[in-house]
């Protein structure tokens, strides 16, 4: 893959003719990564990024690629760092799932100005002693807590208005892109992006290549599930939502993390382990050279509380 284009929020690479990963930079105001796909007569953006200046740099450069702007931007779930860059595409129709629409309409605003007022507080916190958050991932951080700080309170929330329950086709005279949805593991719904001739997936947030993902908003046995359907399309090469282009493998090692922290959790539970006790667990080894350590925490808790539900729950009783 060669790097077509560096810019302050990420860097173009290429796919395949016609297919191009935008990579998220440390510094910019990005922070996810996008697709561009060329269909023959249609654009299409994967993900919009965090902000509207990411977002308008991204719509640029989609043009810039494939000679004409985006008709079609997908989001891959609701999440503020998939879809707050959806207002710079003006003449695009915004594509997700039925459940992402509602989701983005009752959380959205809510998400963003709770950031807004939030984030000035953290940015003046990270550089002091007992951050929770690694200093190799203070600029990375601080890019996204800036971007949101940075972009106007009037954002514009910009909802998909065309939706689907289980998969859509878009189609061109070059090529198709699948969007599939197998429900929710990371979020409530999460859309994954498939092109079967250059066997290519744009996952969202359901795979991460060297970092931790977050499962605070989601569910690891349902996302195990989602990523083993995933695993079985056979793809090559995957665009995850944060870090660099992976293999097909990418898939297998995220299920992997989530197993085990599920595993993890499980022992705790059984141990008798309290919540602050389970906080406190070491980051596996394989994965402590992994960024967004400080996901690792607020994983092991969310797991933590959907174990123990699942344990007080009643056992339907067999009628004979």
């Amino acid at each position: 893959m060669v790097g077509l284009r560096t810019g302050r929020h990420f860097q173009l690479e290429s796919l395949a003719p016609g297919v191009h990963a935008a990579i998220a930079t440390q510094t910019g105001y990005g922070l996810c990564n996008a697709g561009i796909v060329d269909l023959g007569g249609r654009t299409v953006v994967f993900d919009s990024m965090l902000t509207p200046i990411a977002g308008a740099d991204l719509a640029r450069v989609a043009e810039r690629c494939t000679g004409q702007k985006p008709s079609w931007v997908v989001n891959s779930h609701w999440h503020g760092d998939h879809i707050w860059g959806n207002s710079a595409f003006v003449d695009a129709h915004v594509v997700s799932s039925r459940r992402v629409r509602r989701e983005v309409l009752g959380r959205s605003r809510r998400q963003f100005d709770q950031c807004r007022r939030e984030f000035p507080k953290e940015l003046a916190q990270m550089a002091a002693p007992g951050s929770p958050i690694a200093p190799r991932d203070r600029p990375q951080v601080r890019a996204w807590f800036r971007g949101v700080v940075e972009t106007p309170r009037s954002l514009r929330i910009v909802a998909p208005e065309v939706t689907f329950d289980q998969e859509l086709v878009l189609t061109g005279s070059r090529r198709s892109l699948h969007l599939i949805t197998y429900g929710g593991g990371h979020s409530p719904s999460d859309v994954f992006g498939y092109l079967p001739d250059e066997r290519i997936l744009f996952t969202g947030d359901l795979t991460m290549v060297g970092l931790h993902p977050s499962v605070s908003d989601g569910w690891p046995d349902r996302w195990v599930r989602i990523l083993s359907r995933m695993q079985r399309l056979g793809a090559d090469r995957v665009l995850p939502g944060h870090g660099p282009i992976g293999a097909g493998q990418a898939i297998l090692t995220e299920r992997e993390y989530l197993r085990e922290l599920g595993r993890t959790v499980k022992r705790a539970v059984s141990r008798g382990r309290s919540l602050a006790e389970v906080r406190k667990l070491p980051i596996p080894e394989r994965y402590d050279d992994w960024g967004f350590s400080f996901m690792y925490a607020d994983n092991l808790a969310r797991a933590f509380r959907l174990a123990k539900a699942a344990k007080r729950a009643p056992r339907p009783t067999r009628r004979g």
